[in-house]
């Protein structure tokens, strides 16, 4: 579990310009799994093969969990499909 404190009373000594890295930062923490594999998916809709897209994200995740998501993706979304 994650607990959320309130920033701007927790980081009052922290400059604003810091404090806003920091939550841009957190958010892409927080949040990057879920944009990556939209992302992924999105690639893959328009025609983007696995591979292909294994090696543009650097293989953070390896080819056969792209390809994993993609064919569930697929099999759930057909008509995304061309």
């Amino acid at each position: 579990m994650t607990a959320v404190l309130e920033q701007r009373a927790t980081l009052a000594d922290v400059d604003e310009q810091t404090r806003q890295a920091l939550e841009v930062a957190a958010d892409n923490y927080e949040h990057g799994p879920e944009r990556l594999k939209a992302a992924i998916l999105k690639a893959a809709r328009k025609g983007d093969k696995p591979a292909a897209i294994a090696r543009a994200i650097g293989y953070v995740y390896t080819y056969d969990y792209v390809a994993k998501l993609v064919r569930e993706d697929r099999a759930d979304n057909p008509g995304e499909y061309a």
